[in-house]
């Protein structure tokens, strides 16, 4: 209702609203309210105008400082942004909007750190900008900090119901190699709004991703004929079908498609690569890796497919260049390989070793400081998830852990050449003995281990006590994964099974439990890995055997060197490099006895061989 037809009561209530609202008394309050809608409707002069008087009448009102703010934004101004808006945040430091506005004044000054540092505090302070969250992803993306913008976001994408950042939500999920988390935001960006191409192959990726075979084939079959990017919809039907093991559908389908993404054609013949290791001819994997790096140039997933494969056949020296091609060029802006090279190591007093990937691969790759020159006295810092920190305490390597979330958000004194990315060290591997890196360097807390030893003791009698894990939840962690009953194959009569697998596994033992009632089961809810990891290297450490597929307990049990430690190793593409492709003792650790299959995706030889040792 305009203020020309407003009656003295409508206005005096809506200077009661007002003043409520904004906390000044009278028409003040209600300049205000008229302010803020200015600037809404991008009328700046006229938004400063009407508040320039209150910033003198009520200097320690936030409201005319936010709407000074928000104006020198509107005119990109970010200095005069960040004093306005550091003149309300004397007196509401935690007020989201003031946060909110000092954050797009320090993207204006180019300042990125101080950007995202304080877009997190607006969110966290309940803060449901949708531009901020949009414009936080975009900033944080680059950083290669896409698991963090995904933990700030979530509550806010949950609250605001918009499918675009639902969809955000799931690209950066996929982006950070989390599959099975973009499933559910790719399904939720679907139902919100299902018009949009991008959102149904969204929804045909949630499908793929959480296996649902049938319903992905369906879907896909409906979306080629209309959709105009018809390479991402093939591209997820060769992947769908390379799960399945349906390698001549994927061979075929490969071949015969007409890719008018060039980056789409490399990723086929990226899967085209893992298909012909899984049928063993290695030669025309080599071959179809090859093709796609000729094609795109070193794209970062082919590159490191590529030098992965080098690596497992033992070719450390060709594969390394490859290899180190795994991380985006935004990353290695700030890391450089070169960073890694052995003049540069020694010269480094102390160090900052950047973990990446997943818990499982930074235990491994640990292993490589065995082979690293490095300074004698160096300091040793590993940069990663803060579980770590009880985990690695007392490790014969002296690291010490600084957790990434913490030290990305906190400007740090440093040198850029004592920042390292873990995995940059296995340029070292080469013409090495692989005994120079084994042996364990964990020793879980003792105490801890002898309560979970006698615990489980007591509930032997005198039987063997076996930790088990066969599951591991990502999409191609499918492939190395096999059901608990199959594996109690291997487990001798009247034994103790304790359950060292993550995540909700009551269908899983509840299944073993009728197959082998003879078997005494243990799932110890006072171990929780997924929140503490020192309690569940503890644990492996308090059982006699340990039968796992390759997930973080082969590594923990490499780690920790546990004595009778079996890995069920799958064959091909899904063999992890660390385990070479022959052997029956690991390359890696030592001390590890691997199982490997015979034939991609049959665990019967696997099984035997571990039986046999039972």
């Amino acid at each position: 209702m305009p203020a020309s037809t407003l009656s003295r009561q409508e206005r005096r209530t809506q200077i009661a609203k007002a003043a409520k609202l904004y906390g000044i008394k009278g028409e003040e309050s209600l300049t205000l309210h008229h302010a803020y809608n200015a600037l809404a409707r991008h009328e700046v002069a006229e938004a400063v105008q009407m508040v320039l008087p209150i910033t003198r009448s009520h200097p320690g009102n936030i409201h005319a400082w936010i709407i000074m703010g928000g104006a020198a934004l509107e005119k990109r101004e970010g200095k005069t942004a960040q004093a306005f808006f550091g003149k309300a945040a004397e007196k509401a430091p935690r007020n989201s909007l003031v946060l909110a506005g000092q954050a797009k004044a320090h993207v204006l000054e180019a300042e990125v750190e101080e950007a995202v540092a304080r877009m997190a505090e607006a969110f966290a302070n309940g803060s449901t900008d949708a531009g901020l969250a949009n414009l936080y992803a975009e900033l944080m993306a680059p950083l290669g900090r896409r698991l963090k913008c995904v933990e700030v976001l979530e509550p806010v994408v949950s609250k605001l119901k918009q499918a675009d950042l639902s969809y955000k939500l799931a690209t950066l999920l996929t982006d950070a190699d989390e599959p099975g988390r973009a499933a559910r935001w790719f399904e939720t960006a679907y139902s919100l709004d299902p018009k949009p191409e991008k959102h149904r192959i969204g929804q045909l990726r949630a499908l793929v991703y959480t296996l649902r075979f049938d319903a992905a084939e369906e879907l896909a079959a409906e979306l080629l004929p209309y959709v105009q990017n018809r390479d991402e919809v093939v591209g997820l039907q060769l992947i769908l079908r390379r799960v399945q093991r349906r390698y001549d559908d994927v061979i075929s389908l490969a071949d015969s498609h007409e890719f008018t993404d060039p980056s789409m054609f490399a990723q086929s013949r990226g899967i085209l690569a893992n298909v012909w290791q899984d049928k063993g001819e290695m030669k025309r994997a080599d071959d179809a890796y090859v093709e796609a790096i000729n094609i795109t140039g070193e794209q970062a997933n082919v590159a490191k497919g590529y030098g992965v494969f080098l690596y497992r056949g033992g070719h450390y020296a060709k594969g390394a260049p490859y290899y180190a091609q795994r991380l985006p060029q935004t990353s290695r802006n700030r890391i450089p390989y070169e960073n890694s090279e052995a003049e540069t190591l020694l010269s480094q007093p102390r160090l900052h070793l950047m973990g990446e990937q997943g818990i499982g691969d930074q235990l491994a790759l640990l292993s490589l400081l065995r082979l690293a020159p490095l300074a004698e006295g160096v300091e040793l810092n590993l940069v990663s998830d803060p579980r770590f920190a009880a985990a690695l305490e007392g490790n014969s390597f002296g690291i010490k852990v600084k957790p990434q979330d913490d030290f990305l958000a906190t400007p740090q004194q440093l040198r850029p050449s004592e920042l390292v990315f873990l995995g940059d060290l296995s340029r070292y591997l080469d013409g090495r003995d692989p005994a120079e890196k084994h042996g364990p360097y964990l020793r879980p807390d003792p105490a801890r281990v002898a309560k979970l030893r006698e615990k489980y003791a007591a509930r032997a009698k005198g039987a063997p006590v076996i930790g088990m894990a066969w599951n591991s939840g990502s999409l191609i962690g499918y492939l190395r994964s096999l059901p608990l009953v199959e594996m109690m194959a291997a487990v001798p009569e009247g034994a103790v099974v304790v359950n060292l697998q993550y995540g909700d596994c009551r269908a899983a033992l509840t299944a073993a439990a009728k197959a082998r009632p003879d078997v005494t089961f243990i799932d110890d809810r006072e171990v929780d890995q997924m929140a503490d990891l020192a309690a569940f290297f503890a644990q492996i450490a308090a059982v006699d055997r340990v039968i796992t597929i390759d997930n973080t307990t082969a590594h923990a049990c490499g780690a920790i060197g546990h004595p009778d430690a079996h890995v069920l190793i799958p064959a091909g593409s899904e063999c992890m490099w660390y385990w070479g492709d022959t052997g029956e003792q690991d390359p890696w650790y030592g001390n590890l006895s691997l199982h490997r299959q015979q034939v991609a995706g049959d665990w019967a030889s696997a099984i035997a061989t571990l039986a046999g040792n039972s």
